[in-house]
């Protein structure tokens, strides 16, 4: 069995913001066996640094001085040296990364998209999408956990889970490698959750800055062709036929 841990980058927009253009929902997939030596790794990581407290990517921002950063107190430099070490550490982990990336302005052109809950639902199904199709790869069978977010968004969001399940498996991407319904944890309390917040935050960088050091490092662990492009297969670019790259921005 395998478990899909997901989280976003940031809070997702209410409209359209010409200076957040993506929005992104990263997601680590950890098979059931190698969830403890993954969970040990991390700890490892949190006690040679002496860091008590959640790896949340935006606590490795210098200028994050929130009373919950386990970083207070280390310089821009060391944050930025624990975040390439963190990296490394995914890099050689036995897990696989998968990531939607949304275009905020295209997505807010359909009707279905007129606010943050609807912006989270809109980039979920091709995220979970590509956790089916790695399920069918592998001929094994998955859960979904993502972060607690609030009651009401709880409801929606486990509603929305439902409905997507729901549908008739007349299509590749029909969900019948999954099992059970989503689950829903607070991030201080699971290392998976922490592992997508760190690995949505990189990738989100990476797209929305010319800051892509990180995500060159855990590329290895994104799911990829035979080929070893990524794209459409590890990383969604959604929705696919309006997606605008940076570059066509400017």
């Amino acid at each position: 069995m395998h478990l899909c841990f997901i989280d976003e980058s940031g809070t997702p927009p209410s409209k359209p913001n010409p200076n957040q253009p993506y929005f992104t929902l990263g997601a680590v997939i950890i098979k059931d066996e190698d969830w403890h030596s993954i969970a040990k790794a991390i700890r490892g990581f949190s006690t040679r640094h002496r860091l008590r407290g959640e790896l949340k990517w935006r606590y490795f921002s210098p200028h994050n001085s929130s009373a919950e950063n386990p970083m207070l107190g280390k310089s821009a430099e060391e944050r930025k040296a624990l975040s390439i070490e963190l990296a490394g550490i995914v890099s050689k982990s036995p897990l696989t990364i998968i990531a939607c990336v949304t275009d905020i302005g295209a997505a807010f052109e359909y009707a279905s998209v007129t606010s943050q809950r609807e912006l989270y639902h809109f980039a979920y199904k091709p995220l979970t999408e590509r956790f089916q199709y790695f399920l069918q790869d592998n001929r094994s069978i998955g859960i979904i956990i993502a972060d607690h977010r609030g009651r009401d968004d709880d409801r929606l969001f486990r509603a929305h889970h439902d409905t997507l399940i729901a549908k008739p498996g007349n299509t590749v991407s029909g969900y019948n490698r999954l099992i059970e319904g989503l689950l829903l944890q607070d991030s201080c309390h699971s290392i998976g959750i922490q592992l997508a917040d760190f690995i949505a935050g990189a990738i989100h960088r990476a797209y929305s800055t010319k800051d892509s050091d990180l995500a060159k490092i855990i590329r290895s662990r994104i799911r990829a062709k035979d080929d070893g492009s990524v794209a459409g297969h590890g990383i969604v670019h959604h929705p696919r036929e309006r997606f605008r790259p940076n570059l066509e921005r400017k």
